[in-house]
């Protein structure tokens, strides 16, 4: 009984760490093939996180833990007058890049622990 105990104190010990997990996303901008910017972002896992320059772009994105080694990305880009928002899924520690009618971003994913 105590090991089951001692089990479950563990487990909840261990949720409660991961609850403080981060997740740092590096991002590439492109426009039609030209790099605007190389945002780098702290993101809380279910929380939006967003970044903009004036009336050059605007980028939001939300990540959402998928399971150890992946995450889905729920994502708004702004750029140039039009928008797109695309949902990926990434796998940590992947580049990996969508582009839309030459609105084109890419993200690197890695869990931070905070």
């Amino acid at each position: 009984m105590k090991k089951i105990i001692g089990l479950i104190a563990l487990l909840g010990f261990a949720s409660i760490v991961k609850a403080d997990d981060s997740f740092v996303v590096s991002t590439k901008i492109y426009d039609n093939k030209n790099l605007i910017s190389s945002p780098i972002l702290t993101v809380n896992p279910n929380k939006e996180a967003s970044v903009s320059v004036d009336d050059l772009y605007s980028f939001s994105l939300k990540v959402i833990p998928a399971n150890d080694s992946t995450v889905n990305l729920n994502t708004k880009l702004k750029l140039g007058g039009e928008s797109i928002s695309p949902s990926l899924v990434v796998q940590l520690g992947k580049e990996a890049s969508i582009n839309i009618g030459g609105k084109e971003f890419s993200v690197i994913v890695i869990k931070s622990s905070s």
